[in-house]
């Protein structure tokens, strides 16, 4: 559903990516190196999900004798190279501002424990991880299949090789906008050796200086999901949830509410969420955050500033709201305008959904009374 990225300039890139049909990448013919290169020792063993996720990412395995074997070729020394060069150009700048400004907005708001919602996320488990570090949950939602930890080992060393580039591409497109696209990533998807979002969380896990612990296969109320065990790089553990389920009124009942009521919300998150929340054929969803969240942040692509009603909500307003993206110009919220001009608010260093730029960037974060 976040198909605004293709307003942008990075067009061309997502063309790309979906230029070659659903047919997989051709193999390629691995030209392994004389020696391997110094920080990337060799190691014996069988690899875990922690091992594929730091393969994933560009670095060393700690086991896997057949990956550490595949990181000392041409090919994979020059994705590490590449991976390594996005997430410093576009990642951990971008990352180490947003963690910075929600230690001291939102963590006090929110603070530790409980879950964070994140619908329509898909598998931005970066993101979320930025703006809520001190939460030890996350529940993640979208369409994107599940997938599993991709049994690399076992594959043909070629075909390992040919899906890297598809997985550094999406890590580019969202580290460069915020966001996931989601038609986008299924097709890319599809036709990888990575297939599911599964490897893109154990990914980022590693990109982010974790550990993975565990991964399991779960059911959500009958929607399939799975849910991954962590530490992060300062060594707190969480727990990362996944599902792969209908958020409109004709999916999002029963035990699908059921499940996410047993996480124990503590707060939600909304990010270029496609202006879902604004249809009436959402309206279950949106009232079941509204009711189980203490806190909302999002952007002005989340729930319809309308539905906070003022005697069970407090604002904090940051950056400026003017209006949405020509795309979406049919969401403009008169009322959200006038609280923006009339409240102080607060300058934020990011771009949020939509509105990928710092300076024309908005947040509110609403805290239940």
């Amino acid at each position: 559903m976040k198909f605004p990225l293709l307003l942008l300039p990075i067009a061309p890139i997502l063309l790309a990516l979906t230029a070659c049909g659903p047919s997989k990448p051709l193999a390629v013919q691995p030209q392994y190196l004389d020696q391997p290169p110094a920080n990337f020792p060799v190691v014996t063993g069988e690899a875990g999900p922690d091992d594929v996720g730091l393969f994933l990412a560009g670095k060393p395995v700690r086991h896997g004798a057949i990956l550490s074997r595949l990181q000392q070729t041409v090919e994979y020394q020059e994705h590490q190279r590449e991976i390594g060069r996005i997430w410093r150009e576009t990642g951990r700048q971008r990352i180490h501002l947003m963690e910075a400004w929600a230690g001291g907005e939102v963590a006090p708001v929110v603070g530790g424990g409980g879950t964070v919602y994140y619908p329509f996320g898909g598998p931005d488990l970066l993101h979320v991880s930025a703006m809520f570090g001190q939460v030890r949950n996350y529940a993640l939602m979208g369409l994107e299949p599940v997938g599993d930890v991709p049994a690399l080992e076992s594959l043909p060393p070629g075909e390992v090789l040919a899906a890297l580039p598809a997985f550094r591409q999406s890590v580019k497109t969202q580290l460069l906008v915020g966001y996931f696209v989601t038609k986008d990533m299924k097709s890319d998807l599809e036709r990888s050796a990575l297939r599911g979002v599964t490897p893109i969380l154990l990914g980022t896990v590693a990109l982010m200086g974790g550990e993975v612990e565990s991964v399991n296969s779960l059911s959500a109320g009958g929607n399939p999901g799975v849910e991954m065990q962590y530490y992060d790089g300062g060594g707190m553990r969480h727990t990362a949830y996944y599902v792969a389920g209908d958020l409109s009124n004709g999916g999002f009942k029963g035990g699908y509410q059921q499940w996410l009521s047993s996480l124990g919300g503590k707060a939600t998150y909304f990010k270029a969420a496609s202006y879902l929340m604004y249809d009436d054929r959402f309206s279950q969803a949106r009232d079941f955050f509204l009711s189980q969240s203490h806190a909302v942040l999002q952007d002005d692509a989340g729930i319809p500033f309308r539905y906070f009603a003022p005697d069970t909500w407090t604002f904090r307003y940051y950056g400026n709201y003017e209006k949405p993206i020509e795309l979406f110009a049919q969401y403009q919220q008169d009322d959200l305008k006038q609280a923006f001009a009339t409240n102080p608010k607060t300058p934020i260093g990011f771009g949020s959904g939509y509105h990928a730029n710092y300076y024309d960037a908005n947040l509110l974060l609403a805290i239940k009374r």
